[in-house]
């Protein structure tokens, strides 16, 4: 089973909060599903990086240094995730709803062709079941936002491509 991997924003020479909120509950996907947590840390001067991600449970890191990287851009950045996701073909990838998430994952999906969800406020692992085709799938990550303005919780399953993919809004995860 492929791994979680969780995209890392790194602005101002620092990783952004949202990010260790989704490595904490990247971690506790990844348990779930019995697979390794994996994090993409993408810039320029990434030196100690690797001791704030490896706090929250972090089995794999990959890092991207290069003058070239910072600040964001939307081309370099998008090339290198999609090259490592094509590689490592993770089964969930988590990244901030920020103006970098929102900018860098429909981009990879699309690249992937794969599933987005955009803004989630809560994540879960659950089972699925296609009562058109009879079709029972396992392990598939519950995408939940809310709707039509808040009024309703829609709750977005991908079960075909991968990786799930789904942007989190800051400061619902612990």
């Amino acid at each position: 089973m492929n791994n979680v991997c969780v995209y890392c924003e790194y602005e101002e020479g620092k990783i952004q909060d949202v990010s260790f909120e989704l490595l904490t509950k990247g971690r506790s996907l990844a348990n779930q599903l019995g697979c390794k947590l994996e994090a993409l840390v993408i810039g320029e001067n990434l030196e100690g990086v690797d001791k704030e991600v490896s706090k929250y449970g972090t089995d794999i890191l990959f890092i991207a240094d290069d003058k070239r990287l910072y600040p964001y851009s939307t081309l370099p950045h998008t090339a290198v995730a999609v090259g490592l996701f094509k590689e490592t073909r993770p089964q969930i990838v988590l990244m901030g709803a920020t103006s970098i998430g929102r900018d860098l994952g429909p981009r990879i999906s699309s690249s992937l062709v794969s599933g987005l969800t955009a803004d989630c406020t809560e994540l879960e692992i659950g089972e699925y079941e296609d009562k058109k085709v009879g079709k029972k799938y396992e392990n598939l990550l519950y995408q939940i936002r809310p709707a039509f303005g808040g009024n309703i919780i829609a709750w977005i399953v991908n079960p075909d491509n991968r990786p799930q993919m789904a942007t989190v809004r800051e400061g619902v995860m612990k």
